[in-house]
C-alpha cells in the first residue's frame, strides 16, 4: 500500500518539526525514526493519566482544578534555568492534558459556557506562542530563503 511505503520512508514520523538541524534537541530517535520528544513523551503520558483518573472517577471539580494547577506549573518552563527539564514538563504538560479532557466529559450543564470558551482559549494560545516560537527561529535562519526546502532537509547544511 502507498501510504505504508511513504510511512516506512518518512525520517520523521511522529515527528512535526523541520528537519534542518536547528530543532535537533526536539528529537528523540529510536530504531532509526526521529520521534518528537514532545509529543513522545506529553501524549502516552496523557492517555495513562487519563485511564487512571477515569478508573478513580475524579469528578469536575478535582479535575478542573488539577488542570489548571499543572498548567500554571508548567508555565515555569519559560525560564531559562530550567530548559534542561522538557521531558518533566512535558510530563506535567500531559498530565494536564488529561485532567482538563476529565474536566471536559464532566463539566456541568451549567458551567460549560464558561469552561469551554477557557479551555478552548488556553489551548489556542499555547499552540500559537509554540508556533510562533518555532517560526521566529526559521526566521533568524541564514537559509530562510530556502524555506520550507530546509524544513524538510532536502536543503541541510549540518546545522
Amino acid at each position: 500500500m502507498k501510504i505504508i511505503d511513504e510511512l516506512r520512508s518518512e525520517p520523521i514520523l511522529l515527528a512535526h518539526h523541520p528537519l534542518c538541524g536547528r530543532f535537533e534537541d526536539h528529537f528523540l530517535v529510536w530504531r532509526g525514526r526521529r520521534l518528537c520528544r514532545g509529543c513522545f513523551t506529553v501524549y502516552p503520558t496523557a492517555a495513562a493519566v487519563l485511564l487512571v483518573m477515569w478508573a478513580l472517577g475524579a469528578g469536575f471539580q478535582a479535575s478542573f482544578v488539577l488542570a489548571v494547577t499543572l498548567f500554571a506549573v508548567q508555565l515555569l518552563r519559560a525560564l531559562p534555568a530550567l530548559r534542561p527539564f522538557t521531558v518533566p514538563f512535558n510530563i506535567i504538560l500531559g498530565a494536564s492534558l488529561a485532567s482538563v479532557l476529565i474536566a471536559v466529559i464532566t463539566c456541568p450543564p451549567q458551567l460549560r459556557w464558561y469552561v469551554y470558551p477557557f479551555v478552548l482559549a488556553v489551548y489556542v494560545t499555547f499552540v500559537y506562542l509554540k508556533g510562533r516560537r518555532v517560526l521566529r527561529t526559521c526566521r533568524e535562519c541564514s537559509d530562510h530563503a530556502s524555506f520550507p526546502g530546509c524544513a524538510r532537509g532536502s536543503a541541510r547544511n549540518g546545522r
